[in-house]
């Protein structure tokens, strides 16, 4: 996959994410964003590929016309390749991990904040999505859900999970 690829993919969970959200905001839960305040790093993710000193933090502002119109989307994207021509690269092992280790870092949260509602007797059934896990299962090629769920659940630690993430990758290579 193009570096520039998962970037648009990791903006387009992060937007999902907002979508998902947006009804109960709405609907006067103010708070469910700074509940799930961890779905904010979800595009921070696509610095692990992008040069912060070329787009500053705030690239992923206001994607929503982005992401739905496909000439605003294809004239963004030439606008992140025009600034980083890089983008247009195939992915390399590292690149795949380091975006795949701070993607399972947000989804740790994210489950270990669910899980902490939850188990108050409040359940955000929009919260229960595998959004990130299938972002990661696709950037590996492999279903990652037991192995995210042991990490989110402290069964295994961050150097275990690089290992395991690797051993995926390298199983489709």
């Amino acid at each position: 996959m193009k570096k520039i690829d998962a970037v648009m993919k990791v903006f387009k969970v992060d937007n999902d994410f907002f979508d998902l959200f947006e009804d109960l905001f709405d609907e006067g839960l103010t708070s469910i964003y700074e509940t799930f305040v961890c779905l904010e790093e979800v595009k921070r993710c696509a610095y692990v590929l992008l040069d912060p000193e070329v787009f500053g933090s705030n690239l992923s502002d206001n994607l929503q016309d982005v992401l739905e119109d496909e000439e605003e989307y294809n004239e963004f994207v030439r606008h992140i390749l025009a600034n980083q021509p890089d983008m247009n690269e195939e992915m390399d092992e590292n690149d795949i991990l380091e975006l795949c280790m701070n993607l399972a870092d947000v989804e740790s949260e994210r489950y270990n904040i669910y899980s902490k509602w939850d188990d108050m007797g409040v359940t955000f059934k929009i919260a229960d999505t595998d959004l990130i896990i299938d972002l990661i299962g696709e950037l590996l090629g492999q279903d990652v859900s037991v192995t995210l769920y042991n990490y989110a659940s402290f069964q295994i630690s961050d150097d275990e999970l690089r290992k395991e993430l690797k051993a995926k990758l390298l199983e489709i290579a």
